[in-house]
């Protein structure tokens, strides 16, 4: 089974040394979904640009999600 790697770049990179095995590219893509979803559920700063980009063993990127959030000045929020 191959080996996806999830490097994560938010201002900073963080490299993922360890990857998952997964039984294709389409699971890797939703493992990086569910992995945004877990990362954005914590997020202060909404200013900004998160990228995560699944790699092969031999480190070629096979594709990049990109997460882009602004605030809007003046916005007002629903109350839940």
């Amino acid at each position: 089974m191959p080996r996806y790697f999830f490097h994560v770049t938010d201002g900073q990179t963080y490299p993922d040394d360890i990857g998952s095995e997964l039984p294709g590219l389409a699971e890797a893509r939703l493992e990086a979904v569910a992995t945004y979803g877990d990362l954005i559920k914590n997020k202060e700063d909404w200013n900004s640009e998160w990228k995560i980009a699944v790699a092969d063993a031999e480190g070629t990127t096979l594709l990049t999600l990109i997460f882009n959030v602004r605030e809007v000045s003046g916005a007002v929020a629903e109350n839940a």
